[in-house]
């Protein structure tokens, strides 16, 4: 459903909900559009024309950004436990622990419900905390979280505020000015996929296990961090393992391959503003992807994963040596290297219009086949993603390699 009245053309917005958050009329209702992505419902009955929609809209007037990173590092939680049940190092999960032990702070951030949905809340203490952490690979709810940070900023609390940089661009357009007690993470984001493509996914893989899906985790690193699996219904008291119903490999589950392809990717995602070094929240954090270890406290890293830490601003560097995070300082051109979408947005497939034309007509099977099949991996690829470090995967890479040097000259 696209808005009766735009508050912004479409290609631009980012579901961001600053509009629906500012509206005193409520009258502004964020809808799922033809492809699965949030975009704005304006009631006409309910409106007044103020204009205050399109003047607080991030895709109209652009938020500040900081100047360049105060402080860059790798790094990962002292707290393996945390560590393993986060995405990526744990960063998130330390930075959230430390603002509630001794800023008694309230936290948002996304946490799947009972229905599968990615939705906005906030949570006050550390044994919630587990609610938040790992990634969500779809875009959240944000609801009125941007109405509640204002009602708890207003009363002295302090708040730390993560998402997605337009997120936090549509938070800080929403309160207009800055505020001490505020601290917010933003992601270095990939771009969000549609919800609509989620939706069919969950009933695809229910269908191949005769039941409903309960639970989800987009980044499961039982194997690997770095060749991470999805995993469906976490099954309790089989083992000290987490044993899942459901494991598909990054390189042959439908829904990651569909996402790291970017056809079902919003429409502004592929000309993002906030692509690039300068940040738009305190604090950003992504995966330090092509980490490479050279000491003993690298040890298991594929496994337990590297955070990529930025400190944007003054307070949040002033803050980061105190938290239980192991960090290693870096520059700004090693960071370069970890994420493209430091410096460009993902572009646009030149396949996206074929491909929602054959989704208006093909089942989701057939979408699998055409459009979502796996991605083929070389033999020492595959082998790194199906043994840990060992003497035995060295000697089979060393195979791999030379295999792959002599089809090279075939």
């Amino acid at each position: 459903m696209e808005s009766n009245y735009s508050v912004c053309t479409i290609d631009k917005c980012t579901g961001c909900a600053a509009c629906a958050n500012i509206c005193n009329h409520n009258a502004i209702e964020m809808c799922y559009g033809e492809e699965g992505f949030l975009f704005p419902h304006i009631d006409k009955i309910k409106c007044v024309d103020c204009g205050l929609c399109k003047i607080t809209c991030p895709a109209n007037n652009p938020v500040s950004l900081y100047k360049e990173p105060i402080g860059v590092y790798s790094g990962w939680s002292k707290d393996d436990n945390v560590r393993m049940r986060s995405a990526s190092g744990g960063a998130f999960a330390e930075i959230a622990s430390f603002f509630i032990k001794h800023y008694n702070a309230v936290v948002f951030g996304v946490a799947m419900n009972q229905n599968l949905d990615a939705v906005h809340v906030s949570i006050e203490k550390i044994e919630d905390l587990y609610r938040l952490q790992g990634s969500k690979y779809i875009q959240s709810h944000i609801g009125d979280a941007y109405r509640q940070t204002l009602y708890f900023l207003q009363r002295g609390r302090f708040v730390l505020f993560s998402g997605t940089p337009c997120q936090i661009g549509g938070l800080r357009k929403f309160l207009k000015k800055d505020y001490e007690t505020l601290f917010t993470i933003d992601l270095i984001c990939h771009g969000v996929p549609s919800k609509r493509i989620f939706i069919d996914y969950i009933k695809y893989i229910e269908g191949k296990l005769g039941h409903r899906v309960r639970d989800i985790k987009f980044r499961e690193k039982k194997c690997s961090w770095i060749f991470f699996n999805i995993a469906v219904n976490e099954q309790a008291g089989i083992s000290n393992k987490n044993i899942y119903e459901y494991e598909g490999g990054y390189f042959e589950d439908p829904f990651i391959r569909a996402f790291l392809r970017d056809n079902i990717l919003r429409p502004s995602c592929y000309q993002c503003q906030y692509t690039k070094t300068k940040r738009t929240a305190d604090y950003t954090l992504a995966d330090w992807w092509g980490y490479a270890g050279n000491s003993r406290m690298d040890k298991d890293f594929e496994q337990k994963g590297v955070s990529l830490i930025f400190c944007n601003t003054h307070k949040s560097f002033s803050l980061i040596k105190n938290m239980n995070i192991l960090l290693r300082q870096r520059t700004l051109t090693e960071a370069l290297e970890t994420n493209k979408s430091l410096q460009y947005p993902f572009v646009m497939p030149s396949t996206r219009k074929e491909f929602w034309s054959d989704y208006s007509v093909l089942n989701f099977s057939q979408i699998v086949d055409k459009w979502f099949y796996c991605e083929k991996l070389l033999p020492s690829t595959y082998i790194k993603y199906k043994y840990r470090p060992s003497m035995m995967r060295k000697i089979l890479l060393k195979f791999a390699h030379l295999y792959e040097k002599c089809q090279k000259l075939i």
